[in-house]
């Protein structure tokens, strides 16, 4: 790409590297860049009221003469609105201005939501003496969207979501641009794949990518939606009669009547079975006769109504 100059920025987005040469004089002068050569990168903010900061890492490829690295300088500035952007005046720096000969990094102040901002690269190096190239990328949450969900108080949850295999969990995004909005797949178990809200009806864990637009930059967000068992199993119960954990009490097994649940010793013999688990197991055989101190093995067929839900198998210890 031919250098970019201060009225023709060259796009600058999330999740993208973008390899460049200054190839042609552009001189510029503002903070710490008084140089010839530069190269000018324009970014937007998403529309989130604090979207926070950026951080803009550069690696500076190939920028040689006579053997030794040139210098490139590099600042983040926000135009003053309505000025004109190739006036040094109309200029505020965000970030420190940075002057390295190999790897630079920029982390700006917290931006302001819906906003165009500069990154400039100046130097002296001329392309004369050879190429100047270098690797820029950009990272933060003022230039990114989240995935996540709404919690009881309101506010916005990122990170995984833990749910109950029955339940449904609304899926939430924010940052990016009203049009066009999101769009989330895989489409599996979800009502409808766009929209700022999507209801999921996982019945299995699963990752869900979120794209979005900030600007003509697309950028994205994964959020991982776990599912749990609907029943709450204990491992281990200790029938000696006093009372504390006497029982094998499986909480949530009541929501489904057609249950029916077995136990096996460890030579596959079923030592224990019931329909509809109306009373917690106490470690019993059927001829009223209490297992010796072991490890068990269950198998929970829930035989749900309402959703198809694989066996529930696991281990159950005895202990007297």
């Amino acid at each position: 790409m031919n250098a970019q100059n201060c009225d023709d920025p060259a796009l600058l987005c999330a999740e993208t590297n973008n390899e460049e040469t200054i190839t042609t004089a552009n001189p510029v002068s503002f903070d710490c860049i008084d140089a010839d050569f530069s190269f000018f990168y324009n970014f937007t903010t998403n529309n989130l009221a604090n979207p926070g900061n950026v951080t803009v890492n550069i690696d500076v490829l190939d920028c040689f003469n006579n053997g030794l690295s040139d210098t490139v300088q590099a600042v983040i500035v926000e135009v003053i609105p309505g000025a004109d952007p190739c006036l040094n005046s109309s200029y505020v720096a965000v970030s420190p201005c940075v002057s390295d000969t190999l790897n630079l990094q920029m982390e700006s102040d917290d931006l302001q939501p819906n906003t165009d901002y500069l990154v400039i690269l100046g130097t002296d190096h001329s392309p004369f003496d050879g190429p100047c190239g270098f690797d820029i990328q950009i990272e933060g949450p003022a230039v990114d969207i989240s995935a996540g969900q709404f919690g009881d108080m309101g506010f916005f949850v990122t990170g995984d979501i833990l749910v109950t295999l029955g339940e449904s969990v609304t899926l939430s995004a924010q940052g990016a641009d009203a049009i066009p909005g999101y769009s989330w797949s895989p489409g599996t178990f979800i009502d409808d794949p766009i929209g700022n809200d999507v209801l999921s009806f996982p019945e299995e864990t699963i990752d869900y990518t979120v794209t979005g637009f900030i600007g003509d930059c697309e950028v994205t967000d994964v959020v991982t939606v776990i599912v749990g068992p609907p029943i709450g199993i204990p491992n281990t119960i200790t029938p000696n009669g006093d009372g504390i954990n006497d029982l094998w009490k499986i909480s949530g097994i009541s929501e489904f009547p057609r249950v029916e649940v077995s136990v096996f010793d460890r030579w596959g013999q079923q030592v224990y079975r019931d329909s509809g688990y109306e009373q917690p197991w106490n470690g019993e055989r059927a001829n009223g006769q209490f297992l010796p101190t072991a490890a068990y093995y269950y198998v929970i067929e829930l035989n749900s109504a309402n959703i198809n839900i694989e066996p529930i198998t696991g281990v159950i210890t005895i202990i007297h």
